[in-house]
């Protein structure tokens, strides 16, 4: 079997705590990555030459925002494709989406996918991930949004796919 892509958990510290995530995030891990293990497990990939994707994702990647620039510049530095997968906590308002991704942008990545569901408080939930989904689509990011059973109804019509999720215990 051939090892295309890698998952960097850069942390399991989330800002929520879902019954159905399958790495078990929670706002109790404090656990994070550091720069030097980001490097050393991108520079492994590199050394396999089959990897083409790398995925920075937890928890929640953007509690730890200079790690994971800086990861993603390096990965995109190596000839890695990029994703970043987020619940968008951070995306309060478009302005502060934009300045969130422009930087993720400039770097060339590849996707961005951000979770919805009903589990993390629709409203407010629904609201940041729209807010995501239109800066991403601003700065040229093909965005995806993940649901676990049905995308909320803020969020009919905007850009990108539905992406079904594992849940715990999923093969």
């Amino acid at each position: 079997m051939k090892l295309t892509g890698i998952h960097l958990l850069l942390t399991y510290q989330c800002t929520q705590e879902c019954d159905h995530c399958f790495v078990w995030s929670s706002p109790k891990y404090l656990e994070a990555m550091t720069l030097k293990q980001v490097h050393e497990l991108l520079k492994e990939a590199e050394k396999l030459g089959t990897v083409e994707w790398v995925a920075f994702e937890g928890g929640e990647p953007f509690l730890y925002y200079p790690v994971l620039v800086k990861g993603v510049k390096e990965a995109r530095g190596l000839g890695f494709k990029v994703e970043v997968l987020s619940n968008a906590y951070w995306a309060t308002c478009l302005e502060d989406a934009l300045e969130w991704l422009r930087p993720l942008a400039e770097l060339g990545v590849a996707d961005l996918g951000l979770s919805s569901d009903p589990y993390h408080g629709e409203e407010l939930e629904a609201e940041r991930v729209k807010n995501g989904v239109e800066a991403a689509t601003k700065l040229g990011i093909p965005v995806g949004i993940m649901a676990t059973s049905k995308l909320p109804q803020k969020l009919a019509g905007c850009p990108g796919g539905v992406i079904e999720v594992m849940y715990r215990g999923s093969p």
